[in-house]
């Protein structure tokens, strides 16, 4: 499993980015047409300067969509058979919930170590 870098802000806005798709889709029938249309919008604007803002967290996860665009048109232009659409969509809600369930971890994790060395605090403020 990769280590991620608490110290590194791009990383967990990156899990925060990629949290939010997610959750979106997870609501996406609760929204109106206009909602999603805005909403989908300000997912797909790159920020001033990509390359350096991006956390490969974020690039991987895009492609992740891109690829799941792709193979949804396969099968509905049915070069792929129900079937197997069906086990992908299966797998990929299993892994989207497991990754939600990831991210929250890591974030709970890091708060425990931090409450668990209150000298930590102490030597960061000295």
């Amino acid at each position: 499993m990769m280590r991620l870098d608490k110290g590194n802000q791009r990383d967990w806005q990156g899990f925060t980015r990629i949290l939010e798709v997610l959750s979106f889709l997870d609501e996406i029938e609760q929204r109106s047409p206009e909602e999603i249309q805005d909403t989908v919008q300000k997912f797909c604007e790159l920020p001033p300067n990509p390359g350096q803002t991006m956390s490969m967290e974020e690039v991987v996860f895009w492609a992740g969509v891109a690829s799941g665009m792709e193979f949804w048109r396969r099968a509905d232009d049915e070069s792929v058979d129900p079937g197997t659409a069906e086990k992908m969509l299966i797998f990929s809600s299993i892994f989207a919930h497991s990754m939600k369930n990831a991210i929250v971890d890591l974030a709970l994790g890091d708060l425990e170590s931090e409450n668990h060395k209150p000298w930590a605090k102490l030597s960061r403020a000295a």
